[in-house]
């Protein structure tokens, strides 16, 4: 896909989440461009990933008009913590109608999500130093 095709991807996505009501949304996964620990340059045939808050009452992914499969939709209200955490540190703000609720928004799901990064990786320590041991 060329740049030029994700650009007007990103301007149908930005189109259809308005329509909707959504209030603001990052472009998440290869097409950021952001150095993510596990980021990778996007495959041609890669979709945009796409994350989308609504602040009240959000309709179903499937619902909100895209690009005949090639945008995937997370909704950041009821999204678990690790996937919004990944969106709130590393993704690239697609559009912002609400900069006050995206700040808030924001702010508070990073300082969760890099709180709980450290207890994630201890658990994980922990669980491998076990299993080396057979327990």
């Amino acid at each position: 896909m060329s740049s030029m095709d994700v650009e007007a991807l990103e301007q149908e996505a930005t189109e259809a989440l308005r329509r909707a009501g959504a209030r603001f949304a990052f472009v998440h996964g290869s097409r950021a461009g952001t150095a993510a620990p596990w980021a990778t340059p996007p495959r041609p045939d890669s979709d945009l990933d796409v994350a989308a808050w609504w602040g009240r009452e959000a309709p179903a992914p499937w619902d909100v008009g895209g690009s005949g499969g090639h945008i995937d939709l997370l909704v950041l209200d009821n999204a678990p913590l690790e996937l919004a955490g990944r969106v709130a540190v590393w993704g690239r703000l697609l559009f912002d109608d609400d900069p006050p609720a995206r700040v808030a928004w924001q702010a508070q799901t990073m300082k969760v999500y890099l709180d709980e990064c450290d207890r994630r990786k201890e658990l994980s320590r922990v669980f491998l130093r076990e299993r080396a041991r057979g327990r």
